[in-house]
């Protein structure tokens, strides 16, 4: 069975509307909306939410639709691309330390440049590490 139908077979099995579900779990009405319609799909971390508010197994949850699969293997792949480009980023800083130590030549807009990419890496790679309440 699909996700967006077990969502909504649960909630009106327990007449719960959107809103009410959405408060339960921490996320929108229109996120609870959107699921039922398939028009997106909950993350790992709502898959867990939903899987202990409905009291099933996130794996009966989650086996009957690919396309959750799908969205869990990808995230895991985002994952370590932005460690990668976080790993690159510093190594950017590195050289460019040498550069300023060792030559005297200071790249200053290059570093900013730099230094807000990694701002920017450090935020996405973090985000999927943050714990909703």
């Amino acid at each position: 069975m699909k996700i967006s139908r077990s969502i909504l077979d649960y909630r009106k099995h327990n007449n719960l509307s959107q809103e009410q579900l959405a408060n339960k779990i921490g996320v929108t009405r229109q996120a609870i909306s959107k699921w039922e319609q398939e028009k997106g799909a909950p993350d790992i971390e709502n898959l867990i939410l939903l899987s202990d508010e409905m009291n099933i197994s996130l794996d009966n949850l989650i086996k009957g639709d690919i396309n959750i699969k799908k969205q869990i293997v990808n995230n895991e792949k985002s994952v370590k691309f932005h460690f990668l480009v976080i790993l690159f980023l510093v190594a950017i800083v590195i050289y460019i330390a040498y550069f300023a130590l060792v030559h005297e030549i200071f790249m200053i807009g290059f570093l900013l440049a730099t230094l807000l990419m990694l701002g920017i890496e450090l935020y996405n790679y973090t985000k999927n590490f943050r714990i909703k309440k």
